[in-house]
């Protein structure tokens, strides 16, 4: 009988695996048509559900080097792999599955597999996550490598009779896991050729590129059942005596260059992440390489400082200072690439690549100081500009803007240092200069922040001439007075001040926080774009200004950049807390009377944004702030239903952060989710968008990251904890449409 599956269905997934097992390895569509043979009728959307099933094999179904899909128990029932045991691994009860029990060892992910046949449990314990249980059991961590240990009941191996340098064979046996001793069957030189030829001939459809080392067995194992039968050599002496090439997890033919395909797959991200032609993201991926070099010694001569005082660090600047010169080659190398700077694309990217925590930032400052002297003059004003940010991100503003005025004095037309003043002139509430120094850089009409300068641009007044008094009464010619500094009333500029706000937290390290928040707004929609839209939710981005403290971090770093009035206006934001409000009266304009139910305080309240009508009674959630002579909402009106009002004052009373705010805030979003589907195949279509969206997350730039992509960071020691921090803060999906699910983000970066 047909039956049609919901996305991510068990049911589905455990058919697709004993088809797998009974069929062996087979395309999609072949899937497709044994799936139709035995009853099942996917429909219209037959795509969609068969992906998302396959996706859910926890581990159990995996993709070959040729597209097949495989029930890797099935398939892994007889192949034998063989492992030579070291002193270690005797002592401590533990095997190193790299790289001859690899193939296998992914299984011990699957719940079924972690104990052997005899019963005795079997784990992987991976750094850093496992360090507790490694302590435990008192194995050291130089005798651990970066991808773990498998962890055998102790006493064990010994308790087999096993010793140094005996074979022991990892296998499935009827889905079972078998772990014994086996006699060495010597070098096996013509056995073990056949088998290279057959692990090579994986590569036939693509010898560029190398796979995953278990992947080119598992299809090895798919065309040739008995390629692994009986005991061989371990794999690992196979792969050298046919001089197959391992790095890592990755297995390549002979001759593979191994640093040269790294390099070029890092420069075409690079190219595809910030839109470079193949020179520019050549250039930068030299000038990045260069500063890491650069990097390196800077790191020495702070530790050096820390250590051995500031005749330490003075001689290891100095040595910075000329290390470009150190050779002819280095020298000609960067007086070529440097102009490549001066593409705005290029020198963004280089600021992208090479900034993150403040050291970073300081050694990049330094860095571009010692480049400047040896640079073409055409490059100069790139690396003025570098030091600039560098100097910002450091939190010196004056020094970054004095970098800025020296970049705009060696070109004034070049647009990256234009739209950095131009921030400074918007801070100062200077929209005439901001927006000159926007329509010199190129800025295009439509650019965000032009319209938002524009609403504040003053013309000059009718009827004075420049070189007439000025109304204002100062005795001083109009064109020296307040020509093109005409200012708007605070209560106008207080939306001006909230924007500034907004940029600086675009800019800054808040991704974390308002990716939480933002998923604690979408938890409840079925939008497939509902993340999206919460990131620019009123409520969200508030909550993360004020909740977050992200405004009370761009009050102390540009603070001293806004005119006076803005700025006591900005200190008394900071003193104003969210609260609940009942709406008494509603007047014909923008304006309401509201009593704050908490103080008991009443305001005449100027309501602007007009996102929703408001009508007497009505009570909202909501920041009434000053601005001028009015009061105003800011970020938002949120409705609560009377029914939640004293849970909601009490969690304001508490001082929650952003994510218990707006969780609470978007509980009236459940009855709506609660709403079912209106059918199987758009909860499938939902739940596409999000995997698809996750893949394409995993190699983008991440501010909170430090600009790295999810896959950088999980491959950088330094990085990792960032990146498990940022998974920790995603909400679990729980089965909701329209969240990213933090465990397959986990699973896909190797972090599970």
């Amino acid at each position: 009988m047909a039956e049609y599956f919901d996305s991510l269905d068990s049911d589905l997934t455990d058919l697709i695996a004993t088809a797998l097992a009974d069929f062996g390895p087979m395309s999609d569509d072949q899937l497709l048509a044994v799936l139709e043979e035995r009853g099942v009728a996917l429909g219209d959307d037959a795509d969609l559900l068969l992906g998302n099933a396959l996706d859910d094999g926890d581990g159990s179904l995996m993709l070959l080097a040729d597209d097949r899909w495989v029930s890797l128990p099935a398939l892994l029932d007889g192949p034998m792999f063989t492992h030579r045991l070291t002193a270690p691994e005797v002592d401590h009860d533990i095997l190193d599955p790299r790289p001859d029990l690899e193939p296998v060892a992914i299984l011990l992910e699957n719940d079924t597999y972690q104990q052997l046949v005899d019963g005795s449990p079997v784990t992987a314990a991976i750094p850093p996550y496992d360090l507790d249980v490694l302590a435990e059991r008192g194995v050291p961590l130089d005798v651990v490598g970066e991808d773990g240990v498998i962890l055998l009941p102790p006493g064990y191996l010994s308790g087999k009779g096993l010793s140094e340098g005996d074979l022991i064979t990892l296998r499935v046996a009827q889905q079972e896991l078998v772990l014994e001793g086996v006699p060495d069957p010597g070098t096996m030189p013509e056995r073990m050729a056949v088998l290279g030829d057959r692990l090579a001939a994986v590569f036939e459809a693509d010898p560029a590129d190398p796979l995953p080392l278990e992947v080119v067995v598992w299809t090895a194992c798919a065309d040739d059942p008995t390629a692994f039968g009986g005991p061989l050599p371990p794999l690992g002496e196979v792969l050298d005596s046919n001089g197959l090439v391992l790095d890592g997890d990755l297995l390549a033919l002979p001759g593979f260059d191994f640093q040269r395909w790294r390099g070029d797959t890092r420069r075409t991200a690079m190219a595809n992440r910030y839109d470079l032609d193949d020179d520019e993201a050549l250039a930068v991926q030299a000038i990045v390489a260069l500063h890491a070099q650069f990097a390196a010694v800077y790191d020495a001569a702070v530790a050096a400082h820390q250590d051995g005082g500031d005749a330490a660090l003075a001689e290891l600047v100095t040595g910075a200072q000329t290390y470009p010169e150190s050779d002819d080659a280095s020298g000609s190398t960067v007086r070529a690439i440097l102009p490549m700077l001066m593409e705005p694309a290029v020198a963004m990217a280089v600021l992208s690549e090479t900034t993150g925590a403040g050291g970073e930032a300081a050694a990049l400052g330094l860095f571009a100081e010692t480049l400047e002297p040896q640079a073409p003059r055409e490059a100069r004003p790139a690396l003025r500009w570098l030091r600039g940010e560098a100097y910002e991100q450091l939190g010196d503003l004056a020094r970054a803007e004095a970098q800025y005025l020296a970049a705009e004095s060696l070109n004034p037309e070049w647009p990256m240092t234009l739209i950095s003043l131009a921030r400074y002139a918007s801070d100062r509430s200077d929209a005439v200069q901001a927006l000159s120094l926007l329509r010199r850089a190129g800025s295009p009409p439509d650019d965000p922040f032009v319209k938002l300068l524009e609403r504040f641009e003053t013309p000059p007044r009718s009827g004075l001439g420049r070189n007439e008094p000025c109304w204002c009464g100062s005795g001083r010619k109009y064109k020296k007075c307040h020509l093109n500094n005409e200012q708007f009333p605070l209560e106008d500029r207080a939306e001006w001040l909230y924007q500034k706000a907004v940029m600086f937290l675009d800019d800054g390290g808040w991704a974390v926080t308002t990716v939480a928040t933002a998923e604690a707004r979408a938890q409840y929609s079925d939008d497939p774009y509902a993340l999206f839209e919460a990131m620019a939710d009123p409520l969200i981005v508030d909550a993360v200004l004020f909740e977050g403290g992200a405004f009370a971090e761009f009050v102390a770093a540009r603070g001293a950049l806004l005119p006076a009035d803005e700025r006591m206006l900005a200190d008394q934001w900071l003193l104003v807390e969210r609260s609940l409000y009942e709406v008494q009266e509603v007047g014909r304009d923008e304006d309401c009377t509201v009593r704050d139910l908490v103080s008991g305080d009443v305001h005449q309240v100027l309501e602007r944004s007009a996102i929703r009508p408001l009508a007497s009674g009505d009570l909202v959630c909501a920041r009434v702030a000053p601005a001028g002579a009015t009061m105003q909402f800011f970020g938002g009106l949120e409705p609560v239903a009377v029914q939640d009002r004293d849970e909601l004052i009490a969690v304001l009373d508490s001082g929650p952060d952003p994510v218990e705010l707006v969780t609470l805030l978007s509980r009236r979003f459940v009855d709506q989710a609660r709403q079912p589907a209106g059918d199987a195949g758009e909860a499938a279509a939902l739940n596409h968008f999000v995997v698809d969206y996750e893949r394409k997350w995993l190699d983008q730039r991440i501010p909170a990251l430090a600009g790295r992509t999810p896959r950088e960071a999980a491959a950088d020691p330094t990085r990792r904890g960032d990146l498990i921090r940022l998974l920790d803060s995603f909400p679990s999906d729980d089965g909701k449409p329209a969240l990213m699910n933090p465990d397959r983000l986990r699973s896909a970066l190797g972090l599970t």
